[in-house]
């Protein structure tokens, strides 16, 4: 297994899951964004090589950043690697800074969890921030699997003005602007464009 589908996912989380359990470790709750996110929540049907942890999760404490993961759960992830042939780093903080630089408004109310025993739960984002973040990376990264993703959503104008000027808060600068108005008027929403 070195990549994830719906299957190899939900294997490998309760793998780890059952991991968590086995060592004593204290529950967790992650919140999971990317394309294992969009998998998980059956919004694109395509494989992904790692899961995205932005945030983890406490009851009655909310959300608070995933960087750095806990050593306990990392260790868990290393072993559920070994045994499935999973690339290192597979469970992940990646994202850590778009929660640090602050998230969509009601992102937290929007999430879906799926437990994986006892000791893991995880908090799939929803569509709306998908569509938030993926226009985000697009303009960020360039074109690729993001704009793939985010044509995939299939955003209304009125999500795609809203995630873009979200993102203008992310990245200030003219540069990041000028791409994100050509990539929305490339993507066939002049009219979104023209409103920013």
């Amino acid at each position: 297994m070195k990549s994830f589908d719906l299957k190899n996912l939900n294997t490998a989380l309760l793998l780890l899951g059952e991991r968590l359990q086995l060592d004593g470790s204290e529950k967790h709750e992650l919140v999971v964004c990317g394309g294992s996110s969009l998998i998980a929540r059956g919004y694109v049907s395509r494989v992904t090589r790692d899961v995205d942890v932005i945030a983890r999760r406490f009851p009655g404490r909310g959300l608070v950043s995933s960087r750095p993961l806990p050593a306990a759960l990392i260790s868990a992830a290393d072993r559920i690697a070994a045994d499935l042939g999973l690339p290192a780093g597979w469970l992940n903080d990646g994202p850590a800074d778009l929660f640090e630089m602050g998230l969509p408004a009601g992102f937290e109310q929007r999430l879906q969890a799926h437990a994986y025993g006892s000791h893991l739960t995880i908090w799939f984002i929803d569509r709306v921030d998908q569509v938030y973040f993926k226009l985000y990376a697009a303009a960020d990264q360039g074109p690729g699997r993001h704009v793939d993703d985010l044509l995939a959503l299939n955003p209304t104008g009125a999500e795609l003005l809203a995630a873009a000027r979200w993102s203008f808060s992310h990245d200030v600068s003219a540069g990041f602007r000028l791409v994100v108005l050509d990539m929305l008027t490339q993507l066939g929403h002049a009219a979104v464009a023209d409103q920013l």
